[in-house]
């Protein structure tokens, strides 16, 4: 009782990254369907937490191991009660009616099934879900000298990565209940069009992210599109990704048709990505230009291409996500923990009531944070940036402009 008669069709498709592979699959028609939303939320690891345990991983001398689930949501239980009739496809089958019992490509519940039956694979080889993030799992170890660590594993659908002194180990329990693709457990080599190297710094190893790939093919691919292009071009050899003393507000050239205004678009959106994966060099830029994608001018995409001209230029720029702690003289700085004491008297650092125990090696953060005071010579509005380091790995960075006109806001309260 309850189920609804569900449509489906078959997708064919060819692997380009698995030597060509031929591959058919049959989904279900799920934008037919009505699914409540509490069954369609699934989550992924974030970046931020991935460049954290990278730092913590090497700190604590944890090795890491990675491996891609088969068949993903063929894997769990489907969650939607459905049926279907089969079809002409299904050769002799043809007319009978078929109850799914797992989770159907397709299905607007299939991620969030799949999700769940992981959970309680994780759950059931002793590994919590963290607080801070819902797909990064713990589990207490301790190693051969005595010393207490986390193991931990991360998930981004069905990309799983270990970090434990016995990851192997750890992902062949998870493999007794899923099949990896060709069986293969190995230490990570890229991650979101990023790659990942494990290398030496001044002695020490760690582990570096490098976005050279993603962006090597991005310039490759705009060259292509613009090679036929009477307009527009990349420029060779700039040696900065925007023209200095460029001011983006006061340009006033004309507005470009509605194919380049999209195609700029476009392009925003590969340098945005191109900065999530390492390219801080180009943050401001990018952030600047990135206010124009409603209505850009000519000027705008000649400095987007501009930027890719730099990217070829310097295709390559690596994060080391060193461990080490910082050697920062706080002395040099303009302000001291003791001029705020006298202010803040009684200030304690309240923590979580749930933090779990303190185990492996201790890190610290610092943030570094700029502001362009009231540079936009229109607004008058300021333009902040700011990078976070545990230790002396980059975790986050941002650049924005601020919401707020400090000048206007303080003539008010005058």
């Amino acid at each position: 009782m309850g189920y609804k008669k569900i449509t489906g069709h078959l997708v064919f498709d060819v692997k380009l990254g698995e030597n060509f592979r031929r591959k058919a699959r049959y989904s279900a028609d799920g934008h037919k369907t009505e699914a409540p939303a509490a069954l369609t939320y699934s989550t992924a690891v974030s970046r931020d937490s991935v460049w954290i345990l990278l730092m913590i991983a090497a700190l604590n001398g944890l090795d890491l191991q990675c491996a891609d689930i088969q068949n993903t949501f063929l894997t769990a239980p489907a969650i939607e009660k459905c049926y279907l009739v089969a079809g002409p496809k299904f050769g002799e089958e043809e007319g009978k009616v078929f109850i799914v019992r797992r989770a159907l490509y397709g299905l607007k519940s299939s991620s969030a099934a799949f999700r769940s039956h992981l959970a309680e694979t994780l759950e059931d080889l002793g590994f919590s879900s963290s607080t801070a993030d819902p797909d990064v799992w713990m589990r207490a170890a301790v190693k051969p000298d005595g010393e207490e660590y986390y193991e931990y594993i991360l998930c981004y659908v069905d990309d799983i990565l270990c970090m434990s002194m016995k990851a192997k180990e750890v992902m062949e329990g998870i493999g007794r209940v899923f099949k990896f693709k060709k069986g293969k457990i190995e230490p990570p080599e890229s991650y979101l069009g990023a790659r990942l190297r494990k290398k030496t710094l001044d002695g020490h190893n760690m582990w570096t992210m490098s976005s050279y790939d993603y962006v090597v093919a991005a310039v490759k691919n705009v060259k292509e599109t613009l090679k036929d292009s009477p307009k527009w071009k990349i420029p060779k050899n700039e040696p900065t990704p925007m023209t200095s003393a460029y001011e983006p507000e006061m340009g006033g050239s004309s507005e470009p048709g509605r194919e380049d205004h999209t195609y700029f678009q476009e392009l925003i959106g590969i340098l945005r990505w191109v900065t999530e994966i390492g390219r801080v060099d180009i943050l401001l830029e990018v952030s600047l230009l990135s206010q124009y994608q409603a209505a850009p001018r000519e000027g705008h995409m000649e400095q987007a291409l501009r930027i890719f001209a730099f990217l070829d230029t310097f295709p390559k720029l690596t994060l080391y996500y060193n461990w080490r702690t910082p050697n920062v003289d706080y002395s040099k700085l303009r302000s001291s923990r003791e001029d705020f004491e006298a202010y803040y008297q009684d200030a304690t650092e309240e923590m979580p009531h749930n933090t779990p125990k303190l185990r492996g090696r201790s890190v610290g953060s610092t943030a570094w944070v700029d502001t362009s005071h009231g540079a936009n010579k229109k607004t008058r509005k300021s333009h902040t940036e700011y990078i976070i380091f545990l230790n002396r790995a980059p975790i986050l960075w941002h650049s924005k402009r601020q919401h707020i006109n400090v000048i206007v806001t303080l003539l008010r309260e005058c």
